[in-house]
């Protein structure tokens, strides 16, 4: 069984509504993404999993349109909270749309809202 992981970030504000039974105050975090893919053979003449540059385009351009915008007013957070939870849920369903490789699988995505803090979506 083989893993593959690759990471990339983005800038955001967000305020959690119903946070201690009030919303937080706007602030903003830098994101760190990690996307885990995995699989049991290695592809082609190549012999990789998936190809890491394929898989970082596909990620990037998912989480490019939320980078320096109000989570807050971003679809769909704009009625669910853009908790980190809430992140990785969407960034995994959107990056499950846009990129497929044969024997290989997205397993998770982490979202990391500081070095310590993270929520992990399994698929």
């Amino acid at each position: 069984m083989f893993d593959v992981l690759v990471r990339s970030g983005f800038t955001a504000d967000h305020a959690l509504r119903h946070y201690h039974g009030a919303t937080e105050p706007l602030h903003p975090h830098d994101f760190k993404v990690e996307v885990i893919i995995r699989g049991k053979k290695l592809q082609n003449k190549v012999k990789y999993l998936t190809d890491f540059v394929v898989l970082q385009r596909a990620l990037d351009a998912v989480i490019k349109p939320m980078d320096h915008v109000n989570l807050n007013n971003y679809p769909p957070f704009v009625r669910d909270n853009p908790s980190a939870e809430n992140l990785a849920r969407f960034i995994a369903r959107e990056l499950a749309k846009c990129w497929r490789e044969r024997g290989a699988r997205l397993v998770s995505v982490a979202v990391w809202e500081t070095a310590q803090t993270a929520a992990r979506y399994w698929l």
